[in-house]
């Protein structure tokens, strides 16, 4: 076994759970638990918010996890193209004559954020992702469409060669456990990373911590 060593606020966590989670129905969320060697011991897919709560509430380690759920979409925003496209631009939520109605201009939803912050005041450690951070630090963001077959490809190759999985499946995986596992991966380099030179916190989002990546990390 590895040198394992831990913020100290992290003391004693073994598991590094990670939920891609999303906020449109028509695609599943998905959950993985990694140990402190970085062995997947737990994928599958969750297919409502009622799956992520039961799971989360019925995992019998995860007192002694980091618990790291992604940021989902704002559904309102994205369903129109001007609504997505203007999210880029900060001071449209600064411009008190345009309307913030229905939240479309929040990029992220909210959706589970009670849920999630009474597993943290329970004495959980559940921090949230930013998955395009993600993404960026690893060459993904803007060369593929999300969770289009190259997507997919590109996420298992990065976890493959770069971040060494050894026991990753030869056969594709769904994205979404794709996603899990990076995430999963995300709350293991923030927890043992002592000197954040890799990871860092972002911002809060609802009273959780929302960690990522330093931009230009490089990655054997």
């Amino acid at each position: 076994m590895h040198k394992y060593v831990t913020k100290p606020e992290f003391n004693g966590k073994k598991f590094f759970i990670g939920i891609s989670f999303s906020s449109i129905t028509s695609n599943e969320s998905a959950v993985a638990v990694l140990d402190q060697n970085l062995n997947i011991i737990l994928l599958d897919k969750l297919f409502s918010m009622h799956d992520v709560e039961h799971f989360l509430t019925s995992f019998q380690g995860k007192e002694n996890a980091v618990i790291g759920i992604s940021m989902a979409k704002n559904e309102v925003m994205i369903s129109s193209r001007w609504k997505y496209l203007s999210r880029i631009y900060h001071p449209v939520n600064l411009n008190s004559s345009i309307k913030n109605r229905d939240n479309w201009a929040d990029r992220f939803s909210k959706k589970g954020v009670d849920f999630f912050r009474s597993l943290k005041n329970n004495g959980c450690s559940v921090l949230r992702f930013d998955l395009q951070n993600v993404k960026t630090v690893f060459g993904l963001n803007g060369i593929f469409l999300d969770r289009t077959p190259a997507d997919c490809k590109a996420l298992q190759t990065v976890l493959k060669y770069k971040l060494n999985f050894a026991n990753l499946p030869n056969n594709m995986l769904p994205v979404s456990e794709l996603e899990a596992i990076m995430g999963a991966y995300t709350m293991y380099s923030y927890t043992t990373d002592i000197k954040s030179e890799v990871s860092k916190k972002l911002f809060k989002f609802h009273d959780l911590d929302v960690v990522g990546f330093n931009q230009g990390v490089k990655f054997c």
